[in-house]
């Protein structure tokens, strides 16, 4: 561990807490997040001090969120940041502080001949939209064409469960807190329960094509693309019980068709456009309802070809964009052209980037789900 780190943990304690008579260090008010997928936690209902208690003698580091819920972390990840969380608790059961947060692949060139050799499954999806991954560790997309909701063996791309949507045309769907968020083109969202995929709610949104959603706030904040109004649009919880979304603010945007959307925290995220292939963030002015957007990358590799449909951020802050054609361009966070990557034939949609480059794709217009391993492991 660095003396930086060290120190800056060091000030960010606020007090030890007490489990059976162990003495437990916590920060207040702040999570350890890493920028992917992370296996190596188990995220659990129940109280902060049952989890204390599960965690004193297997678990490296515990995220104890408001809502009664945890993340236990078996060993601290290589890649990592530690965010603001009002209410959160950030808890070190072993006494123990992580290393400095590491870029586990600083060699794209290296990372992209891994990716060019390595083992691929490809299965037949209609229309697939995004690729995510839920905490029961399942593979999960939408059909646009054929209203369905797909989850997927996360191994052999076998399908799992399939059931119809209420809703027709569906565009995107995220995952949050045990359920997944669906937003059609045109009609309400629909909020399914991912333990027995049973409608729990819809959301009216007044809004003409979504085509990203996030959560900021632990979900007090859900935002959106609307692609054909050209806003990103706010909406604020104001029910638990039966989700329940209402709309805030919306703020429209300066440039056309905005499409996906990447958290980074709770006060920036990115927004591609697609028809303008270009990447734009947006920055809290501490005034909830004005953001200053900015562009972050012009995409002038395409030249002028494909949609910047989706952008992903890799734990080493990479932005891996992708515009339903056959590459995907790579830039670093300066916003210099660092690679591409080729799938011949194909037409990605989105990707999704786990623990140790491990990686799936969607292909909207060719009808393709995929998953490449390039078969190497991060951690040491």
């Amino acid at each position: 561990m660095t003396d930086m780190l060290f120190l800056f943990i060091s000030y960010l304690l606020i007090s030890i807490h007490l489990v059976n008579s162990i003495p437990i260090p916590f920060i207040q008010n702040a999570t350890l997040h890493t920028g992917y997928f992370e296996n190596r936690s188990q995220l659990i209902n129940g109280t902060c001090n049952e989890c204390l208690c599960m965690s004193q003698f297997s678990y490296s580091a515990v995220n104890c969120y408001p809502n009664n819920t945890c993340q236990l972390f078996l060993t601290f990840p290589v890649s990592y940041q530690i965010e603001t969380t009002p209410g959160g608790r950030l808890y070190f059961p072993q006494q123990s502080f992580p290393n400095a947060s590491q870029c586990c692949m600083p060699d794209i060139n290296y990372l992209l001949n891994k990716l060019r050799m390595a083992t691929i499954i490809s299965i037949n999806v209609s229309s697939p939209r995004d690729a995510v991954i839920d905490d029961h560790g399942y593979l999960v997309t939408v059909e646009e064409l054929t209203n369905n909701l797909d989850r997927f063996n996360p191994i052999n791309l076998s399908k799992i469960n399939s059931i119809a949507l209420p809703n027709t045309d569906p565009m995107t769907v995220v995952y949050f807190k045990d359920a997944y968020y669906i937003a059609p083109s045109s009609s309400p969202m629909t909020v399914i329960d991912s333990e027995n995929l049973t409608l729990l709610t819809t959301i009216p949104t007044q809004i003409s094509g979504i085509r990203g959603i996030i959560f900021l706030n632990n979900g007090q904040t859900m935002v959106v693309t609307s692609y054909y109004d050209n806003r990103v649009v706010f909406f604020n919880r104001t029910s638990l019980v039966s989700i329940q979304y209402n709309t805030s603010f919306s703020q429209s945007t300066n440039f056309s068709g905005p499409h996906g959307i990447w958290r980074v925290n709770d006060s920036f995220f990115y927004v591609t456009s697609y028809p303008g292939n270009s990447l734009y963030s947006f920055r809290a002015t501490g005034i909830y309802n004005q953001w200053i957007q900015t562009l972050v990358l012009p995409y002038t590799n395409t030249n002028g070809q494909g949609g910047a449909a989706r952008v992903t951020i890799d734990e080493c802050g990479r932005f891996w964009s992708t515009f339903e054609m056959n590459t995907i361009f790579i830039h670093d966070q300066q916003g210099q052209y660092i690679g591409n990557w080729t799938i011949p034939n194909s037409t990605i949609f989105d990707i999704k980037i786990m623990d140790n480059y491990l990686i799936y794709l969607t292909e909207s217009i060719n009808n393709k789900t995929i998953r490449v391993d390039p078969g190497f492991q991060c951690y040491f």
